[in-house]
């Protein structure tokens, strides 16, 4: 949700407006729909309505400040814009002491799969957790991947806390909720295939890539050592032509 031409999905109208139909009822979980103190109206309030969605990123980043972190609002990772990037002060060595958050700050759209597999691909880049903070409802696929891949959903009524949600096990938790039925994230995930899994025993110590300087490759050992240049072209087998096309 930012005017920076690298992130055309970062405005408030970047859903792909088929995956949802006019017809569709409102799934799972919902933000607060009336106008409260906490959410001012959309015609007066500078940074809310089409093509606009600072307000909720400084209104996050404000809560989060709150909460003990560090922010900082519409900036790059790698070739994308992340809406909110935190650290916490004062680290509890868990997996929210860095976040990724992605805001949506919309009137009746619902938040498709796209804006999940965006905000988790972001949350792999910087090795934070992914949160979305939504102001309208999730589609049936969006909660899904939400669930599988553990990103935190936040509402505008979650920012008036005083800290951040926890991952329940359930989702919503059993009992807080008589119209829906809290599932586990495990019914939701798929197993990896085996010749993806690390066993204790593999003779490889190899993880997802770590980037660090945009000029140097990213780093897929654990000491962060070797793999530190890219391979000349002029040393591989490419056939150069005078002329290009």
């Amino acid at each position: 949700m930012t005017n920076d031409p690298n992130s055309a999905a970062d405005t408030n109208t970047d859903e792909d407006t088929t995956e949802t139909t006019p017809e569709e009822a409102p799934q799972r979980t919902d933000a607060t729909s009336s106008e409260q103190p906490t959410d001012p109206p959309r015609e007066t309030t500078s940074g809310r309505g089409p093509g606009h969605g600072e307000w909720l990123e400084d209104r996050v980043a404000t809560t989060l400040e709150e909460w003990g972190f560090r922010t900082t609002t519409r900036t790059q990772l790698l070739a994308l814009t992340a809406d909110v990037a935190a650290r916490r002060e004062d680290p509890h060595d868990d997996p929210s002491d860095f976040l990724v958050i992605e805001c949506k700050d919309w009137s009746t759209r619902p938040v498709g799969e796209q804006t999940i597999v965006r905000l988790c691909l972001l949350a792999f880049v910087a090795r934070a957790m992914p949160v979305l903070c939504h102001t309208t409802h999730l589609t049936d696929r969006a909660w899904e991947l939400a669930q599988a891949y553990d990103v935190r959903l936040l509402t505008l009524d979650d920012l008036d806390n005083d800290r951040l949600p926890p991952l329940t096990t359930r989702r919503p938790p059993a009992g807080t909720t008589p119209h829906r039925q809290g599932e586990l994230p495990r019914d939701l995930r798929s197993r990896l295939p085996l010749l993806l899994c690390r066993t204790p025993a593999c003779e490889y110590d190899i993880e997802g890539p770590v980037f660090g300087h945009p000029n140097a490759p990213p780093c897929y050992v654990p000491d962060r050592t070797g793999h530190d240049e890219y391979v000349s072209a002029y040393d591989s087998d490419y056939e150069f032509h005078d002329k290009l096309p």
